[in-house]
């Protein structure tokens, strides 16, 4: 049946309002507010067949003035229970597919006979059927340099016994498939730009071993990711906290799937911080009428921060010596890319300053365009911006070192790219997804820089976890249950609105409470690492400038998170 859909008939489903309205309902797909109005073209850049029910897809999204290409494998499905397999064929799972798939009913001649058939379409990563194909059918793999793929296997790169048997096991698996049993499940809870599986695979033929585990990755951004050649960089290096990358799938020569180590974890850096700062807030604020005045005394405070956050204090101080080491491994001299550079720092903070000023000239011009009763175009949000470009310059003059070293850094550095393991009582961190900094281009990614970028990054994360944490405390606690209010719009009188203020005072307290635990939290990490505040700050508010672009675009009712970090930093000066 799936040979009566062909490239055509796919390019014409592909332009329909359902097909186009479907992708914007998916996680990976950019400028979801500059698009939302469909008006835009898809277009078949590589269509391919590669199994029953498989079609290896590469679309290119265009407008006049914009494009953007994807890698969008598709898997035909008639009933979903044919193609799952026995593993895959839960409740949960099946309403899950069922809900993201795109279905649209079809008239074609089939043996000179007019049909309505329903054309069911599932991203393909979802489906162990799909890893079984393309990773261990030998009869598809011979196929591959016909169909413009190449799969490549870094077996020759390790030379620890652990990780050549993994890329060995990989290769085994494709040379006799039916000795093993494979598994999938998700990774990141679906809340990933990238699509990202646990692939297990157990040899049939010795039970007692535990199943060798893999993260299978499928790059959605069809472009040159830097991830795999940074990935081998620090294998290179010898470098123990980032995941091991064991192969990789080019269609036209461009990775689209990446097979990596899967590193053993608890979870992510944020949610100790989180889980913690939030417990510390419930037990110790439980009355918003109650008496807080000791914790006018900033002893009380530090006392309450080192009682209820231990582990949050632990960890704290040991990430810093990570990121240091991170940052090391990924210099390679004898490799161009990954080299030491000093540049003259009048020239860069110039260029970077410009940079900002451009950014801020963009956002302004976007928020006034946008409807009066905007919560963002209120006129202290837009002076906030307008005090931030005289920050900059100011920051650019106090800067006295001549020169400034740069180098291949991270570039998307949060909480949520750092995985933690911990056994007898030592922790262990794995520095993941190396793709650089989605808010830039390609060339950009490709740059370097100080490794302040990185700094700031991770520092920006403490005031998401600060501000959501009192948003959370107002929703719980402060909103009036007779009238319409936003924990957002309390939060922005608490800062904005000296007369409109909350009259209960607990916030006040708790926003000191949750200042000093940030001040102290940042302490501790930048205590391990010699880092220049200034080259902090500019990052610091290139990365608040990028989060408030994404918040209007995204989430308008959050660009209070960003607005209140950079007016942090106005007030600081």
């Amino acid at each position: 049946m799936i040979y009566y859909f062909d490239k055509n008939v796919i390019q014409g489903i592909s332009n329909s309002n359902e097909f186009k309205g479907w992708l914007l309902s998916r996680r990976w797909f950019g400028d979801k507010s500059a698009l939302s109005n469909l008006a835009f073209d898809v277009s078949l850049q590589y269509f391919e067949i590669i199994a029953e029910r498989i079609f290896l897809t590469i679309i290119e999204v265009e407008t006049p003035n914009y494009s953007k290409t994807y890698f969008l494998p598709l898997i035909y499905y008639g009933k979903i229970e044919a193609i799952l397999d026995s593993s895959e064929k839960t409740h949960s799972n099946i309403v899950n597919l069922t809900e993201n798939t795109f279905s649209k009913k079809l008239a074609l001649t089939i043996e000179n006979e007019q049909k309505v058939i329903t054309l069911n379409l599932l991203e393909a990563e979802f489906c162990l059927f799909f890893w079984k194909k393309l990773l261990f059918d030998a009869n598809i793999s011979e196929k591959f340099p016909s169909l413009d793929l190449k799969l490549t296997l870094y077996n020759k790169q390790f030379e620890d016994e652990v990780n050549m048997r993994k890329v060995q096991n990989l290769i085994e698996a494709g040379l006799y498939p039916d000795r093993y049993e494979f598994s999938i499940n998700q990774l990141g809870k679906g809340n990933t730009t990238n699509v990202l599986f646990s692939l297990n695979v157990s040899n049939k033929r010795a039970p007692e071993q535990k199943p060798i585990s893999y993260v299978l990755k499928s790059y959605k951004d069809y472009s040159t990711s830097l991830e795999p050649s940074t990935l081998f960089v620090l294998v290179m290096n010898n470098f123990p906290n980032s995941p091991k990358i064991y192969g990789t799938i080019k269609v036209r020569d461009k990775e689209t799937i990446g097979i990596i180590e899967s590193v053993p974890n608890i979870g992510n850096l944020g949610d100790i911080f989180w889980t913690e700062l939030n417990n510390m807030i419930d037990t110790e604020f439980k009355g918003i009428d109650s008496d807080y005045s000791k914790f006018n005394e900033k002893s009380n405070i530090s006392q309450l921060i080192k009682e209820k956050c231990v582990e949050t204090i632990e960890v704290s101080s040991e990430i810093g010596k990570f990121i240091n080491n991170l940052h090391k491994s990924l210099i390679l001299p004898s490799q161009i890319e990954y080299n030491l550079e000093t540049v003259d720092s009048s020239t860069y903070l110039k260029i970077y300053t410009e940079k900002l000023n451009l950014m801020i000239t963009e956002l302004l011009s976007h928020m006034t365009d946008q409807p009066e009763r905007a919560f963002f175009n209120l006129p202290k949000i837009s002076s906030i911006l307008i005090d931030i470009k005289d920050i900059i310059e100011r920051f650019r003059s106090e800067f006295e070192e001549q020169k400034i070293t740069i180098q291949p850094v991270h570039q998307d550095l949060h909480m949520e790219q750092i995985l933690y393991n911990k056994v007898d009582n030592q922790y262990n961190f794995y520095f993941i997804d190396f793709e650089g900094d989605p808010q830039l281009s390609l060339e950009e990614k490709k740059g370097k820089f100080p490794i302040e970028k990185d700094l700031a990054s991770f520092l920006r994360a403490f005031s998401y976890i600060k501000f959501n944490t009192l948003l959370r405390f107002i929703e719980k606690n402060i909103i009036r249950k007779d009238k319409y209010e936003v924990p957002e719009e309390i939060l922005y009188n608490l800062y904005f609105r000296r007369a409109a203020r909350p009259l209960k005072k607990i916030l006040d307290i708790l926003l000191n409470v949750l200042n000093i635990w940030e001040s102290k939290l940042i302490g501790k990490i930048l205590k391990n690492l010699k880092a220049d505040y200034i080259l902090i700050t500019y990052f610091y508010i290139e990365r608040a400038l990028h989060e408030l672009n994404y918040e209007i675009l995204f989430r308008p009712n959050m660009i209070i998170i960003p607005i209140l970090g950079l007016k942090e930093i106005i007030d600081k000066r």
